[in-house]
């Protein structure tokens, strides 16, 4: 009986050690989790990946570089488990050639776009139309940034340059870099008077000093998505839960991004309808009801009225048949393009938002002068809205809505109190 015992004893012992070896053998056999994410991810993603480890066991490596370098990297057949990108242009790009899981894809972090000099330099300037951007950098000063054909940060910056007048001008005396964190190391090391990068960054380089933020309203929101390839390990969707999850947030938000959080769903929209940099419920919810048709006008004398929080179907006409209120906040093209007004009468409140499906610039008149946008935002994966805009108004004042630069000539718009 006892040496019966004593060899079940024995065997359950050998099969013990046989399953420790077994598991221990397959942990070592595991591959790390490959993360491709834009270079302004660089610092917060490795304070992260390190976290997610002790957590899960599973480690995690990084390749941080432009986000359009890395799907082009991806597409040529690079091994990836998940793609962070620094705009959603690239990632739309992977995601028509399904090389990402689109059920996964989810808007993460936002940021701001930021103008730099060296930390002991004296420029002073204020972002606006007309800035003398170019008198600052002096005879042979250049401007450091992305370049503006392929790197997101280089896509902002000539974006918000063009809204502000100073493109044109600029164009010619730009460093191109490959990625934001090589625009930032020229104007640390002293080589440019000037940069343009995400605020994040300049946050991060001791050796500059912000010299102004570019309004919110010059260009597209900055917005990180992420998503797993369509080659991701089982591990990847427990890694993106992650970096949802409080202790990566933690160290996103002391970075200085912004923590975007989804809008939800409606109805009929795109799975991943989120993104956006504030609250765009009631929007959303306004624009699953049944909307309402309305030809805009050419003349602010016959603008045709609308009710607030009600949805439209607009139908406009051809830009150059508009004698606008005051000339548009952006230059646009009229030929080609598509323009129409519209008027709120007295509407009650301080605060309004002007929401549109389709890319257009979006005025507000009141008093006979633009008012300044107060705030802006737009997911490129929502199908439901793509931009939503607020402006702080005198209350009881009649209110006017330019709509120019459109390529769909027939819009749905809402506008929406606050």
């Amino acid at each position: 009986m006892i040496q019966s015992l004593a060899r079940s004893f024995a065997h359950l012992l050998i099969a013990a050690l046989l399953l420790t070896q077994t598991a221990t053998a397959a942990e070592a056999q595991r591959e790390p989790l490959l993360v491709f994410a834009a270079a302004s991810l660089t610092d917060v993603l490795q304070q992260a990946g390190p976290l997610y480890t002790k957590q899960s066991n599973v480690e995690v490596k990084f390749s941080f570089a432009a986000s359009s370098a890395l799907a082009k990297q991806i597409e040529s057949g690079a091994r990836a488990d998940a793609f962070l990108s620094a705009d959603q242009d690239w990632m739309n790009y992977l995601q028509e050639r399904k090389l990402i899981k689109a059920d996964t894809r989810a808007d993460l972090l936002g940021n701001r776009l930021v103008l730099i000099a060296p930390k002991d330099s004296k420029i002073t300037l204020k972002l606006q139309k007309g800035a003398p951007l170019i008198e600052a950098l002096g005879p042979n000063g250049r401007l450091s940034t992305g370049d503006p054909d392929s790197v997101p940060v280089g896509k902002y910056a000539k974006t918000a340059l063009g809204n502000l007048d100073l493109w044109a001008a600029i164009e010619s005396r730009l460093v191109r870099a490959d990625n934001v964190r090589v625009a930032l190391m020229y104007v640390a090391r002293g080589e440019a008077p000037l940069g343009i990068v995400y605020a994040t960054d300049a946050a991060a380089e001791p050796q500059v000093r912000v010299v102004d933020l570019f309004p919110e309203s010059s260009h597209a929101p900055i917005t990180y998505p992420m998503a797993a390839t369509t080659s991701a390990s089982a591990e990847t969707a427990s890694f993106l839960k992650f970096l949802r999850g409080d202790q990566a947030r933690a160290i996103f938000t002391k970075a200085g991004f912004t923590i975007l959080r989804g809008a939800g769903t409606a109805a009929g929209s795109a799975p991943a309808c989120s993104g956006f940099q504030f609250d765009v419920s009631k929007e959303l919810k306004v624009f699953e009801s049944k909307p309402r048709e309305v030809a805009a006008t050419t003349a602010a004398n016959s603008a045709a009225a609308i009710d607030v929080n009600q949805l439209y179907s607009v139908k406009l006409t051809d830009q150059s048949k508009v004698s606008f209120a005051t000339t548009p906040g952006k230059s646009t093209v009229a030929d080609g393009s598509y323009a129409g007004l519209l008027k709120i009468t007295s509407p009650r409140t301080q605060t309004i938002r002007v929401t549109a499906t389709e890319h257009a610039w979006l005025d507000v008149v009141s008093g006979g002068k633009l008012v300044e946008s107060a705030r802006h935002t737009g997911s490129a994966n929502c199908k439901v809205l793509r931009k939503v805009v607020e402006f702080k108004i005198a209350p009881d004042q009649p209110v006017m809505i330019q709509v120019s630069g459109s390529t769909e000539q027939q819009i749905k718009l809402a506008v929406t109190t606050i």
